[in-house]
C-alpha cells in the first residue's frame, strides 16, 4: 500500500478573546495575529512534508466571536495547500450549524467539513477509509459511534470528544478505550484536551489514540513547546512523531523572594533568573514566593512594568509571599500567639505533603490576623 503522511491538529481557537489579558491593546492585537501565524505555521508544515491530509478535530473557529474576514483569511491560507486533503470535525466551540461559517461560506474543493452525522470517505490511492463527524451543537451527550467496513483497508476516526472510562460522564462527546476497541482503526484523532497525550490499544491493529494539544497556548496550563502531530503510515505501520508549532511559549516559574528588603531588589532578582534574551521573549508569568518583611509590598505590576522596560516581552507578576516572622521568639511567649504556633507546629509534624503546605500557610495568616488584632487592641 502507498505510504503517505497526515498532520493531525486541533483546538486552535480563531478569534477566540484572550481571556485575563493585562497587557496592552497593542500587544493584544500582536497575540491575536500570533494565533494566525501558528496556523499559517501548520499549513507550512503540511507543505514541506507533503501531507496527504490535514486533520483538524475540532474547535478550529470560535463560533460566537469568529469574524468573516477571518474565515475568508483562513480559506485563502487553505487554497495554499491544494494537495493536502484537509478535513475538519467540528467541536463544541465551532459546531456544525445552520448559522455556522461551516454552512454559509463556500470551502475550496480539497476542504471537508464534517457535519453532526458520521461519515467516511474512502481514497483508493492510499487504501484509507476516515470515519468522521462533528459536533451539531454546544453539546453531544451521546457516543454513537460509526459502522465499520469490513474491508481489508486502513482506517483513520477524526472527532471531537472526551476520551475516558466508560463509566465518566461528559457533554462533549464521551468516548471510551472499551468502545473503540472492537472498531480496529489504525488512528483516532480527538480535540478537546488542550494537553497532548496518546494511548495505544491492545486490539489487533494496535490502535493509536491521540490527543495533539493546542497548538498555541491560550491558557496559563498550556506551557513549554506546542505541537501537531506527523502520522505516517507504510508497510510498517503507523508512526507517529511531533513538531512544535508554537509562536510563542508561556512559562509558568516561581521565584523565590525570601530576604528581598525592597521592590527593587526582586526585580534584580529576577532579572538575574533570567538573563538570556530567549527567555524574556515568552509570555510568563511569575509567582513570587517566599517570606519577605512584613512592611515590604511587592506590587506585581510595578514590578511587570520594570521587566518590559528591561526587555520582557509579557510577564504578569502575582505577589504571593509571607510576612516573615520571629518563630522562635513567638513560640516561646505564653500567650495566645504562643500557643497558636505550637499547635500548628503538633498538626504540621503529623501531616505530610500538600497538608503540610496547607498547615504552613494557615500558620502565617493566622499569626498575621493574631498580631494584627493585638496592634489594634493597644
Amino acid at each position: 500500500m502507498k505510504p503517505f503522511t497526515l498532520i493531525h491538529t486541533a483546538d486552535l481557537h480563531l478569534d477566540l478573546p484572550v481571556s485575563g489579558w493585562k497587557g496592552s491593546e497593542e500587544q493584544l492585537m500582536v497575540r491575536r495575529d500570533e494565533y494566525r501565524r501558528t496556523f499559517s505555521r501548520i499549513l507550512e508544515l503540511a507543505k514541506r512534508r507533503e501531507a496527504a491530509f490535514l486533520l483538524i478535530a475540532g474547535d478550529f473557529l470560535e463560533h460566537d466571536t469568529v469574524s468573516r474576514p477571518t474565515v475568508e483569511w483562513v480559506i485563502e491560507e487553505f487554497r495554499r495547500i491544494p494537495d493536502t486533503r484537509v478535513l475538519i470535525a467540528p467541536g463544541n466551540h465551532d459546531p456544525y450549524r445552520s448559522d455556522s461559517f461551516y454552512q454559509s461560506v463556500p470551502w475550496p474543493e480539497h476542504v471537508h467539513i464534517f457535519s453532526g452525522r458520521w461519515e467516511d470517505h474512502y481514497f483508493p490511492d492510499y487504501n484509507l477509509r476516515v470515519y468522521g463527524k462533528g459536533f451539531a451543537d454546544f453539546e453531544e451527550r451521546e457516543s454513537r459511534l460509526p459502522g465499520v467496513d469490513p474491508a481489508d483497508e486502513r482506517r483513520v476516526m477524526v472527532a471531537h470528544a472526551t476520551y475516558g472510562p466508560r463509566t465518566e460522564k461528559s457533554s462533549y462527546f464521551p468516548l471510551s478505550r472499551e468502545e473503540i476497541h472492537p472498531l480496529e482503526m489504525d488512528y483516532v484523532a480527538l480535540g478537546h484536551i488542550h494537553q497532548p497525550s496518546t494511548d495505544r490499544l491492545d486490539n489487533q491493529r494496535r490502535t493509536l489514540v491521540r490527543y495533539p494539544g493546542s497548538p498555541e497556548a491560550l491558557r496559563w496550563k498550556e506551557t513549554g513547546e506546542r505541537t501537531v502531530s506527523l502520522v505516517t503510515f507504510d508497510e510498517k505501520g503507523v508512526h507517529l512523531e511531533t513538531e512544535a508549532v508554537q509562536t510563542r511559549r508561556y512559562e509558568v516559574d516561581f521565584v523565590d523572594m525570601t530576604g528581598c528588603r525592597t521592590p527593587e531588589e526582586a526585580v534584580r532578582r529576577i532579572l538575574n533568573r533570567f538573563p538570556e534574551p530567549s527567555a524574556r521573549s515568552v509570555y510568563r508569568r511569575l509567582h513570587l514566593k517566599g517570606r519577605c518583611p512584613r512592611d515590604l509590598s511587592l506590587n506585581g505590576e510595578w514590578i511587570s512594568l520594570q521587566l518590559v522596560k528591561e526587555g520582557f516581552l509579557y510577564v504578569e507578576c502575582l505577589d504571593e509571599t509571607v510576612p516573615d516572622f520571629d518563630l522562635d521568639r513567638l513560640r516561646a511567649e505564653d500567650g495566645l500567639v504562643g500557643t497558636f504556633i505550637r499547635r500548628m507546629d503538633e498538626r504540621a509534624a503529623k501531616a505530610d505533603g500538600e497538608e503540610k503546605k496547607l498547615l504552613e500557610r494557615a500558620l502565617y495568616k493566622g499569626l498575621d490576623a493574631l498580631l494584627l488584632r493585638e496592634v489594634k487592641g493597644r
